[in-house]
């Protein structure tokens, strides 16, 4: 299997679609499982989770992968700046939700949908000047 045939890479293009309509910074990288130290850029890590959510005895099963979504982003006391870094991600989850029930999801085999599993955090203040948020992101499939 390629690469680009893979899950993590399909939704890796999709939250690039997303992404560019969020901002206007487009000097970003969506990195997997490694949050570089610059800030702007994304890391997609997949949680370890039991992929399986339902078994038909027809042979179909209903599975999921749950995948951190990181970013650095610059950090202080500014509370103005804080909010946008939050309010990012408020804007993320409701484009997320939006494309959800439209209809628009990653270009994955059988998919069925996609939705933020909490609104996003910080999670680390990394040296003072940058933070670490953090959202988890469910996406769930069908395998045949």
């Amino acid at each position: 299997m390629e690469v680009n045939d893979l899950r993590i890479s399909k939704l890796r293009l999709y939250l690039f679609e997303i992404i560019n309509t969020l901002t206007t910074n487009s000097n970003y990288q969506i990195n997997a499982n490694m949050l570089s130290n610059k800030v702007g850029d994304y890391s997609l890590d997949k949680i370890p989770t039991d992929t399986e959510v339902e078994s038909w005895i027809i042979g179909v099963v209903k599975r999921r992968d749950v995948y951190s979504f990181r970013s650095r982003k610059s950090y202080s006391q500014d509370t103005i700046n804080n909010l946008k870094n939050i309010g990012f991600f408020e804007e993320f989850e409701r484009k997320i939700k939006s494309n959800n029930d439209e209809g628009v999801l990653p270009e994955i085999e059988n998919i069925e949908s996609i939705e933020c599993l909490n609104p996003g955090t910080m999670i680390s203040n990394d040296d003072g000047k940058t933070g670490t948020f953090d959202i988890q992101i469910q996406i769930t499939y069908r395998e045949e």
